[in-house]
């Protein structure tokens, strides 16, 4: 009789890709708030319909400086995130629908933006280390990513790149809008808008 061999479960230090993730029904608006320690929310909408190779989640609006302070053990740490700017902004609660493979991995970012389809649009690195981190904490797993490039630019001109996981925890650093590498792609966002 043939062997059958034990799953191993998934342990937090370990990753899946994107595309392999779980489909799973994403946290109610009040779960997020809950999570996360924050007041609210008021009134949310109701979940979108979900879109095929998307995640939906609930963005609370908080910041990369904020997840950092609560979940410190998920970032690489560095001290370039405590002066950045872009790490300190917030933004109002919405459902969001992310895309789950990135754009264009290899190309510049002007290539990977012309190839952004329908209402999509390159994701804030709030956006997506956001739904990362949301999603570490409802599976218990790490997505396994390269390096996603987002759409915050630094007054250096460089841009904000998210990705991979490693040991240490997620990585966050900066690209130049022409650098090419098969391990950088675009992050892509969809905000379903909302009925009035």
């Amino acid at each position: 009789m043939a062997k059958v061999k034990a799953k191993k479960p998934i342990t937090p230090r370990e990753t899946k890709k994107p595309e392999e993730a779980k489909k799973y029904t994403p946290l109610s608006p009040k779960q997020v708030h809950e999570l996360f320690g924050l007041p609210g929310p008021y009134e949310p909408p109701p979940a979108p319909i979900s879109l095929v190779g998307y995640a939906t989640f609930w963005d609370c609006g908080i910041s990369i400086e904020r997840l950092r302070e609560k979940h410190r053990s998920l970032f690489y740490p560095t001290d370039f995130l405590d002066k950045a700017r872009f790490a300190k902004d917030t933004d109002s609660w919405k459902w969001r629908q992310i895309r789950l493979t990135p754009i264009e991995p290899g190309k510049p970012f002007a290539e990977q933006q012309k190839k952004l389809t329908n209402a999509d649009k390159p994701a804030a690195a709030r956006e997506l280390v956001t739904f990362l981190v949301l999603h570490f904490l409802t599976t218990g797993e790490r997505l396994e990513i390269d390096r996603w490039r987002c759409l915050d630019v630094l007054p250096s001109k460089k841009r904000v790149i998210a990705g991979p996981f490693s040991d240490l925890g997620m990585d966050i650093g900066t690209v130049s809008d022409d650098w090419e590498s098969p391990n950088i792609g675009l992050a892509a966002i969809f905000t379903p808008p909302r009925k009035a």
